[in-house]
């Protein structure tokens, strides 16, 4: 489907880490990881959670990070109608803008389930509908950090828009297998000499 970027320039020796369904449990523990590291990431926030977690939200902001929205209640915009996809997707964005006073300018499905409806919404508004390139799987029921890792490196190259979650779905586990595979991707891409940059910022001209 035409108006989605799925990769940034693979000339540029940038990679943009973007985690969906927050602010969640591992929020907070990623955000000091990606400090540790000097990095920057996309987080795309589900309205609903901003709204149950508004602090963990306004501390993604604080510490540097960029916003997506990703929908109010997480539906999966292919089983509901267009109209109700739209409606999800705004308030989404809505709802973080109650809480923190703007909308934000990329938008992601969830699911990645992205529709006609909501990509023609999406650039009416005059944001950026934004799919992946490398993925983590971390809301595999028994997955591990080091799997998540490893699905992510395999793909890891200038230009690539990782999927990962700060909000585990799946089977609870302590910690999410996601804050070890984060770590073992930003200590992956310092070995590379790639520079984690919000989504935006690899776009730019």
């Amino acid at each position: 489907m035409e108006g989605i970027v799925h990769r940034g320039d693979s000339a540029r020796s940038q990679v943009a880490l973007t985690y969906d369904d927050g602010p969640g449990r591992s929020t907070r523990v990623i955000l000091e990881l990606l400090d540790r590291h000097g990095a920057r990431a996309t987080f795309f926030l589900v309205g609903s959670e901003v709204e149950r977690d508004p602090d963990t939200a306004r501390a993604i902001v604080a510490a540097g990070h960029e916003l997506g929205s990703h929908s109010m209640h997480h539906l999966d915009h292919d089983a509901v109608t267009p109209a109700e996809a739209v409606a999800d997707m705004g308030e989404g964005a809505e709802a973080i803008a109650r809480v923190l006073g703007f909308e934000p300018p990329l938008y992601r499905a969830p699911y990645g389930n992205f529709v006609p409806a909501t990509v023609e919404e999406a650039g009416r508004r005059g944001w950026t509908c934004v799919h992946w390139s490398a993925l983590g799987e971390d809301w595999m029921p028994e997955t591990t950090p080091q799997a998540v890792a490893e699905r992510v490196i395999a793909d890891l190259e200038p230009g690539a828009i990782v999927l990962l979650h700060d909000s585990r779905r799946a089977k609870p586990m302590a910690p999410e297998p996601v804050v070890g595979g984060t770590t073992l991707v930003l200590e992956e891409l310092e070995r590379r000499h790639l520079r984690a940059v919000g989504v935006s910022e690899m776009l730019s001209p």
